[in-house]
């Protein structure tokens, strides 16, 4: 199947061009940094500490497929109807699981944003992409989506209050947010892991970095009451073991364990480079150095090791109390994404929208 770009007010080009803060795909979005043999993004540069080349996509598409299997093939936990008009996917990579909704959620517009414009040029006609900063103030109309995923974005918000406030603000009465995170933490339930193991030094050292930046890499015990504070009900909270290597019995946990250590060997570099050079000041020779260590122990069969996903889904209330909601807040809801252009042919477009925010309108299918 081709691909085929999306016209726009400025011809056939495959770019977004609007008024204001935006960019094309031509732009420095793209002037990306390249550091100790890994590529990293250019918009906000530093926002975000994992690199944004093929390698790391590559295993941030495998990870979507250990999550799968986590979860029995579901890419969500909460009760959607299956009619909902348009979900916003924060921190979308790839864009593999945005597709993925999407091509389960045919009638609804699905928006994934990120800081990369690394997502695959092959998407269902109801599929948007756009560049943007989920920290920045949102410009989406007030009571808009009526579903909000976010995944594994640790080490990369510092005010999970304020995204948790804003998340609350743009959904409409009755929509969901769902919060998926990893825990950097590696963990044994038997004692297989001590105390001077690699892989307790490794969730260690996340901790360390955290305090010297105020941006949280454990964030799985903040979320529900984050959540619950932003006024959320009906909150269901969710805890995943995920085995490192194929040490566990029962066959399904077995095949996770084993995708999940060559996940950890494959994506281990781009995880930890960044972190341990920029924040700890670690040499690149030091850390590769670290890595043999931490693979080695990763595969010792003696330990029992595995790390912890949370899970949290609620709803924002059907009648929500929007008193104190100052005008700049109600002028910001006002505006919004464009009007979705519809596909033809059938075909699916290359459809990446390049901005920092669309244009005032409404992202719908028409």
């Amino acid at each position: 199947m081709v691909a085929k770009s999306n016209e726009t007010a400025s011809g056939d080009r495959g770019d977004f061009e609007i008024a204001g803060d935006t960019f094309s795909i031509d732009s420095s979005i793209t002037d990306y940094r390249f550091e100790n043999g890994r590529r990293y993004h250019a918009y906000h540069d530093g926002a975000y500490w994992a690199p944004n080349d093929e390698k790391q996509n590559e295993n941030l598409d495998m990870n979507h497929h250990l999550f799968l299997l986590l979860q029995d093939g579901k890419l969500y936990s909460a009760p959607l109807a299956k009619d909902i008009e348009r979900a916003l996917d924060i921190g979308t990579g790839t864009g593999v699981w945005a597709i993925d909704f999407a091509d389960e959620f045919t009638n609804t517009v699905v928006l994934g944003t990120d800081l990369s414009p690394i997502q695959h040029p092959l998407v269902p006609p109801n599929c948007i992409f756009e560049i943007d900063d989920c920290t920045d103030t949102w410009v989406y109309q007030e009571n808009y989506f009526d579903y909000i995923h976010i995944r594994t974005l640790f080490g990369s918000i510092q005010d999970w209050d304020t995204l948790y406030s804003q998340a609350y603000r743009h959904l409409k009465p009755g929509g969901f947010i769902e919060h998926f995170e990893v825990s950097p933490e590696i963990k044994s339930d038997d004692g297989t892991i001590t105390e001077d193991n690699p892989l307790t030094q490794f969730g260690k050292m996340y901790q360390e970095a955290s305090q010297i930046t105020g941006v949280p890499f454990l964030i799985t015990e903040m979320m529900k009451p984050g959540i619950e504070k932003a006024g959320f009900q009906n909150i269901v909270e969710t805890k995943l073991k995920v085995p490192l290597g194929a040490w566990p019995k029962d066959s399904k946990l077995r095949e996770i364990g084993k995708l999940c250590l060559l996940s950890f060997d494959t994506g281990l570099e781009g995880w930890a480079m960044a972190t341990l050079t920029r924040v700890l000041g670690w040499s690149a020779t030091e850390v590769h150095v670290f890595l043999a260590e931490l693979r080695t122990a990763a595969r010792d069969p003696k330990i029992h090791s595995y790390y912890e996903i949370t899970v949290v889904y609620a709803q924002k209330p059907i009648q929500p109390d929007i008193q104190g909601e100052n005008e700049q807040e109600q002028e910001m809801g006002r505006r919004g994404l464009e009007e979705k252009e519809k596909a033809d042919g059938g075909e699916r477009p290359k459809n990446h929208k390049i901005g920092k925010r669309m244009q005032e309108g409404d992202l719908s299918l028409g």
